[in-house]
């Protein structure tokens, strides 16, 4: 499944209810994973792309980064360890190479702040295809990079399997995101939570993720659905 973050949705985007607590979260993580790139000679440069990169995100806005690594190192940093986790706790992590063209390497990740979710994509871009998106927002730059990601647009890299252990992962770490299209009233919320196993079709629909949540083993998945949990009790108190 692709997330239909904020990145495709154009003047059709709708902004959620200010939720300053998620905002210096993210900003926090944000901070610390840029500076330890930065320190990171073998990151030839790196982006903000999506909503942040564009300049138009709101307070559930997730973190979409671009890297250029030499070509010999893709790989290497296309695993989760090798990414830095910022002040948070990694809780779930999974290839999504499937979600760039041809070439590339994407993880999608969740990481939990102070108690509550923050979804990270990481593209991993070889420097032989290196381009900065035009609605990017550099970071640093160590190569010089031009041109227009436009020119490698094609086909996507194949999904890799996904074990029955990681679907249901995801499945938990996908709560949230449906929370935050609740927050923006997105007509993507219902199909969502269908997708995700819920009825699209309760009236209610904060009361259909939590019921999704009471599926989940609470040993098997404590930190994730402990986070999950604290964010639709924040987003409950907003709407």
């Amino acid at each position: 499944m692709s997330r239909g973050d904020d990145r495709a949705r154009g003047a059709a985007w709708a902004r959620g209810p200010a939720a300053p607590r998620l905002a210096h979260i993210r900003d926090r993580w944000l901070s610390a994973a840029t500076t330890a790139l930065q320190d990171d000679p073998g990151v030839d440069g790196a982006a903000l792309v999506g909503s942040l990169g564009a300049g138009r995100a709101d307070d559930w806005s997730d973190v979409d980064l671009l890297l250029v690594v030499k070509d010999e190192h893709l790989d290497d940093y296309a695993v989760p360890h090798r990414l830095p986790s910022g002040p948070g706790r990694r809780a779930f992590e999974i290839d999504a190479r499937h979600n760039g063209p041809i070439g590339t390497r994407a993880v999608s990740a969740q990481y939990v702040v102070d108690g509550l979710p923050l979804w990270v994509d990481w593209y991993v871009h070889p420097v032989s295809l290196a381009t900065w998106p035009p609605d990017s927002a550099v970071i640093f730059d160590r190569h010089g990079i031009t041109g227009s990601l436009s020119e490698h647009r094609g086909d996507h890299e194949p999904a890799t399997p996904k074990t029955p252990d990681e679907h249901e992962a995801m499945r938990l770490a996908l709560i949230p995101i449906a929370a935050k299209q609740l927050a923006r009233d997105s007509p993507d919320a219902p199909r969502t939570i269908e997708f995700l196993g819920g009825s699209a079709g309760w009236p209610d629909h904060l009361a259909a993720l939590r019921q999704l949540l009471t599926q989940f083993d609470p040993m098997a998945h404590r930190e994730s659905l402990a986070a999950a949990h604290a964010y639709l009790d924040l987003l409950e108190t907003l709407l």
